[in-house]
């Protein structure tokens, strides 16, 4: 694992344009881990809850304050799941702590992927700064593809969490999970 740790460091420091792949939550929070770290001004996450698989990674933590913790910093979620029922996972502890930066809505809507003719798929996704996205196209097995600087992949996404975004903000989450 320290291999592809390495190589994700690599990619992300020098925000590389390179797509990579993912498989696994171990894959999976190594990528989100470096998302936090190089991200200088905000991250948005379209996701179905923080079921800890991810979120309890020590390293996504780490990363996740220390993105919290720089001055300007802004986290925005939107999660399919009802997330009140469903806080046991660490991340919550850093999320109220931080709650003056991070906005979370919960969301009826869905993101579908064609995978090919005959199969479409629901899509998880976080963008940072940007031009970082980590694209998940099979949420169980936590199947993504990644990229640390493209603006125009990046900016694709951002602008259908916008959308998403705009008509989901009847159900603050905030109120519920983070005070």
């Amino acid at each position: 694992m320290q291999g592809y740790s390495d190589y994700v460091e690599k990619l992300a420091c020098f925000g590389s344009d390179e797509l990579i792949f993912n498989s696994g939550p171990v894959h999976a929070a190594i990528v989100m881990s470096r998302i936090f770290k190089y991200s200088m001004k905000e991250v948005k996450i379209f996701c179905g809850g923080f079921n800890g698989a991810v979120s309890n990674d020590y390293e996504y933590l780490y990363f996740l304050e220390e993105f919290l913790k720089r001055k300007g910093t802004r986290l925005s979620i939107l999660a399919e799941a009802d997330l009140s029922n469903n806080n046991t996972s660490k991340v919550y502890e850093l999320l109220k702590k931080y709650s003056d930066k991070v906005t979370m809505y919960k969301t009826p809507h869905k993101v579908r992927y064609s995978i090919d003719n005959d199969k479409i798929a629901n899509i998880h996704f976080t963008v940072g700064d940007n031009k970082m996205l980590r694209l998940e196209t099979n949420t169980d097995e936590y199947i993504a593809q990644v990229n640390f600087g493209n603006e125009d992949s990046a900016g694709f996404y951002k602008s259908i969490f916008q959308q998403i975004w705009d008509k989901s903000t009847v159900d603050p989450l905030n109120r519920v999970l983070l005070n």
